[in-house]
């Protein structure tokens, strides 16, 4: 009977064992056909083979099912991305459960009956609060004042499953909260407490803010983006869809600026990661072109869609041989800034992908809300063709001749009226200028070198205005280490002088060293008499607007008990800024995209002593 027994457990592990080797051969042959050219060499923003064993599996498999990587597994089987996810990781994904199903029972309000989303702007909205984009919270909708922020104490955190980068900034009205997930979920808190209300599946990974907006018939509506180029529609209350359209239909065309809502309209930027795509050595690079889509709200149907540049043609070949399309690029990356008054939209354009660069690349624009029509450009940087090719010597034979520096227009333009009375856009760039153009024509008015510039550095995702200053921070965390990177400056509206420098931090990263950059590239959020910036080595700063000052900060590096039961851990801080609204502020913690800084999941929440 033993023998019988032994006989069977080693036929059993022969068998297991086989088809753990099948399992394996299958992810490598997967892995060797589809990956392999980006992930087994060292390229930029491109994690190896040695880094990809790090991750979790369920987080590779949900990059490539519904998340940054989808696009470039959607010929892949299921089958194919399980096996890949487990051969890249090591480890296997077993019973995973994905999408809302990842989200607990336990984690869901027990009282469901919570009121209704009324005023879509009784608390933030959006990505830059406002039409104008200044990133800035009244004292009446923020909840305290400049004198409670250094009482401001941890509240709770929300962990989300199987990512390692939090970029959806939360948008709140009528004590709730909406944000989306780098694995395509939308989720729907009550702000007070954290406990999710709803959850609704995108069907790829969600990076923009949400837009609330009231319709013509007197419903509300939430608006998003998703990286496959999707723009949907949900019901604030229920998580209903209402519809949901395909902004572009270029095979990397990506929603990643939040689409804004006014007037029973809803204006959507268009961007790519086809920048990243020219670097493959048979990629016939670009025919990628950023836009503008204006869709009716209520419906969905497009009104006008207008590209940034002209229809792309062929080239010539490049030194593999490769066909060269141009112009192409100068992908809208961020939010636009509307003026209801004269019936514009600003936008900033992203650099181009191939020569000739398209005199709209890195370019602030103006165009017409009711027709489309562009009605200026300004340029600020000529001949900036540019990709990820660029970055390494491996794949330089695939990067443009006398290629540009890759400086574009990450951050939203912003309108103001200084104390003179006059209207200005303001605009920043990757170069580390900000720019203040006259709103009717798009001629400069004045200018002002921040800080130094960069792939990643300059005025990366967005700055922050009040009355009289605009509250730029800087990243440099390509270029500059810890404690030589970052900083935020006060710069004065009428003048463009710059005010006070806050430096960077000079301890942060010394017990976290690898990974770890004091680089400032999230966006910034002001109230009156502080300004709040996020930095890559995982602090959350508050400063005095007027001296520049440090008044409160918190290291959100830590593992946190969360209120849905995940494990929720923080890390850098990157793209979205803080979320101040009804005496909160939100903040997303973890950006381990690249596998360059610091990953984390964590939604975290602060109030006044914690109250």
């Amino acid at each position: 009977m033993r023998v019988i027994f032994t006989l069977f457990l080693l036929i059993g592990a022969l068998t297991q064992g086989q088809a753990a080797h099948h399992e394996t051969d299958e992810g490598a042959d997967v892995f060797q056909a589809n990956c392999a050219y980006c992930h087994n060499q060292n390229l930029p923003r491109m994690p190896t083979r040695d880094q990809l064993l790090e991750r979790e599996v369920k987080e590779v498999y949900s990059a490539i099912t519904s998340g940054i990587m989808a696009p470039y597994s959607r010929d892949l089987s299921p089958d194919e991305r399980r096996s890949v996810s487990e051969y890249v990781t090591g480890k296997k994904l077993g019973d995973y459960a994905s999408g809302a199903a990842a989200i607990p029972k336990e984690a869901y309000c027990a009282n469901q009956t919570k009121s209704p989303v009324r005023n879509a702007s009784s608390g933030w909205n959006s990505w830059g609060n406002d039409n104008a984009n200044t990133r800035f919270q009244t004292e009446e909708k923020a909840g305290f004042t400049a004198s409670d922020v250094p009482n401001l104490k941890y509240k709770w955190a929300f962990g989300v499953p199987a990512v390692s980068s939090m970029s959806g900034q939360p948008t709140i009205a009528d004590g709730k909260l909406f944000f989306g997930t780098w694995s395509g979920l939308l989720v729907a808190l009550d702000a007070e407490s954290g406990c999710a209300l709803w959850v609704y599946e995108a069907g790829s990974g969600i990076r923009t803010a949400i837009s609330l907006g009231e319709l013509s018939d007197g419903s509300i509506s939430l608006f998003f983006g998703d990286l496959s180029g999707k723009v949907y529609s949900i019901n604030p209350n229920t998580g209903q869809k209402n519809w949901a359209i395909q902004g572009d239909d270029h095979d990397h065309a990506r929603i990643t600026g939040t689409p804004v809502y006014y007037d029973n309209r809803l204006y959507v930027p268009l961007s790519s990661l086809e920048e990243v795509a020219g670097a493959m050595p048979d990629y016939e690079c670009c025919t990628f072109r950023g836009g503008l889509l204006s869709v009716d709200a209520q419906t969905g149907e497009t009104i006008w869609k207008t590209y940034t540049v002209a229809e792309p043609t062929k080239q010539g070949k490049n030194k593999l041989g490769v066909q060269i399309w141009a112009p192409n690029g100068a992908a809208i990356w961020t939010a636009p800034t509307l003026d209801p008054e004269t019936r514009t939209i600003y936008a900033v354009t992203g650099d181009s992908y191939s020569h000739p660069a398209a005199p709209e690349s890195d370019a602030v624009m103006a165009f017409d809300m009711d027709t489309g029509d562009i009605k200026w450009t300004t340029q600020t940087l000529a001949g900036d063709a540019f990709t990820t090719a660029c970055l390494s010597p491996e794949t330089m034979d695939s990067c443009p001749d006398n290629h540009g520096p890759d400086l574009d227009f990450g951050s939203s333009p912003i309108l103001v009226t200084n104390s003179e009375g006059e209207r200005l856009l303001l605009a920043g760039q990757k170069s580390g200028w900000l720019y203040a153009l006259i709103p009717s024509s798009g001629a400069l008015k004045w200018k002002v070198k921040v800080g130094p510039g960069g792939v990643v550095g300059g005025i990366e995702w967005g700055f922050a205005v009040d009355k009289s200053k605009a509250y730029v921070a800087i990243a440099g965390a390509w270029e500059l280490g810890p404690g030589e990177a970052g900083g935020i400056s006060a710069i004065d509206l009428n003048t463009g002088a710059i005010i006070w420098k806050a430096p960077p931090s000079q301890t942060s990263c010394s017990k976290v060293k690898e990974r770890c950059n004091t680089g400032q590239l999230a966006a910034v959020t002001a109230i009156d008499g502080a300004v709040f910036s996020g930095s890559l080595d995982g602090y959350l700063r508050a400063y005095d607007s007027t001296s520049g000052e440090v008044i409160w900060e918190y290291d959100t590096r830590n593992t946190y008990d969360s209120v849905n039961g995940i494990k929720a851990m923080g890390g850098s801080l990157n793209g979205p800024g803080p979320a101040i609204a009804a005496g909160h502020l939100y903040v997303n913690s973890g950006y381990g995209m690249w596998n360059m800084w610091l990953p984390g999941n964590a939604l975290i929440a602060f109030s006044v002593n914690g109250e």
